[in-house]
């Protein structure tokens, strides 16, 4: 039976992903921070190691006990919007988790990455499009996160990286008292009028588990309709019956949505080819 560790997960992604993976027969282990999320996990039957990827030794210990056949990656540290420790969990965690995934002779990892890091440009950016290396501030910091995390997995040669669009559905900014969602319920809304590309959360959690067959590589992922801003906004007001005042600011450069042609060319399909489906109701 394959053995599949999954770091950050009680995450978004990562709580339905365990259970997903088990649910398909794998051997599955989980990577958390707290004895709550190890009693979590442990709750649907998922084999739980409390760990820190900023805490090398936690890893060494995880992984020389779990002897993983595959590591799915996917932490991020967003719980108070900071761009900066996103980052170091990006590129250190990642770093000691691949060094102490080669010291085990794991074979195979995939790691969760952003579809909107690339640069300026006038249509929907593909995988072969460069990452926005001339942007400044925080874009500058998540920008680099992505590239140290990405060039961190790719240390081990079957690697897949899955560059997500703008997740929405259950427990995201875009779901039922998420953060936009309740932007819009208060009736003061800014957005920009940059182009968009969303990925429902569970479709995020299904393609996880297809890319585990993928070659390997980097893949956009993300549905079939990249949307305007404000086309966007208009229908979402629309959708929950509100009239906010909806303020669309000019759209970035890089705000160019993707192509996500290259995962669906590896047999990736989704339940929601376009946010309309997949946000319709509000969950």
């Amino acid at each position: 039976m394959t053995k599949i560790l999954v770091t950050g997960a009680t995450g978004l992604i990562g709580m339905k992903l365990t259970k997903r993976l088990l649910d398909k027969g794998y051997d599955v282990a989980g990577l958390t921070t707290s004895q709550h999320g190890k009693e979590k996990l442990n709750r649907i039957g998922i084999k739980a190691y409390i760990g820190n990827v900023l805490e090398i030794e936690t890893l060494d210990q995880t992984i020389d006990d779990f002897r993983p056949d595959i590591i799915m990656h996917e932490i991020t540290d967003l719980k108070q919007v900071d761009m900066s420790a996103n980052t170091k969990v990006r590129i250190e965690g990642t770093k000691n988790l691949v060094d102490i995934a080669i010291k085990y002779n794991v074979r195979q990892i995939q790691s969760q990455s952003i579809a909107f890091a690339y640069e300026a440009g006038n249509d929907l950016a593909t995988e072969e499009t460069p990452l926005d290396y001339q942007s400044t501030g925080d874009r500058k910091i998540t920008v680099n996160g992505v590239e140290g995390l990405e060039q961190e997995t790719k240390r081990i040669d079957n690697h897949v990286i899955l560059r997500y669009g703008l997740l929405y559905g259950p427990g995201t900014w875009y779901g039922k008292e998420g953060m936009i969602y309740n932007q819009f319920i208060n009736g003061q809304v800014t957005i920009t009028d940059g182009i968009q590309s969303f990925i429902h959360i569970d479709d995020a959690v299904e393609v996880a588990i297809q890319a585990l067959n993928f070659e390997a590589g980097t893949y956009n992922v993300s549905d079939d309709e990249p949307t305007s801003g404000s086309a966007w906004a208009q229908w979402y007001a629309d959708l929950l019956k509100v009239d906010p005042n909806i303020k669309v600011q000019t759209a970035a450069p890089f705000e160019r949505g993707v192509n996500n042609f290259k995962f669906k060319q590896q047999g990736g399909t989704l339940q929601y080819t376009t946010w309309k489906g997949g946000m319709n109701p509000i969950k």
